[in-house]
């Protein structure tokens, strides 16, 4: 008599659907990094564009670091999309030139992306502005 355990057994559904070891390697990367963040305040990043992507790679990426609370669009030679994801800390960052298509992409690990932050010349131009709309207003 045969018993159960002589016949192989497979579970549908259960095998991977490509070879993601290269995402297992990014996301270790991140979690070393926002690691870091966490203990030291040390920022990190992840230049997308230079890393051998398989077909499906940045997909399984973009399900794990799906986006979460905060976006912005900076407008300005091309696009930015910015997001931090359901991963508090990991910003994806996706520069797209004037024909819409990425020219860099970026995992950032980092409390606040440098491109939102507000340069030090467009303050004091932002303060002449309101200097001069001020005066306009008689104030």
């Amino acid at each position: 008599m045969t018993a159960l355990g002589d016949f192989p057994v497979r579970v549908a559904g259960t095998e991977p659907v490509g070879n993601f070891s290269r995402v297992l390697a990014i996301v270790n990367e991140v979690e070393s990094m926002l690691a870091k963040l966490a203990d030291a305040g040390i920022c990190g990043s992840i230049d997308l564009r230079s890393l051998p992507m398989g077909p499906g790679d940045r997909d399984v990426l973009r399900r794990i670091f799906a986006e979460g609370e905060v976006s912005a669009v900076i407008r300005a030679l091309g696009q930015t999309h910015v997001y931090e994801s359901v991963v508090r800390g990991v910003w994806w960052v996706a520069h797209r030139n004037e024909d819409g298509k990425v020219a860099a992409e970026f995992i950032e690990i980092t409390h606040l992306p440098d491109i939102l932050r507000t340069p030090p010349d467009d303050v004091a131009d932002g303060l002449e502005m309101l200097h001069a709309q001020l005066e306009a207003l008689g104030g």
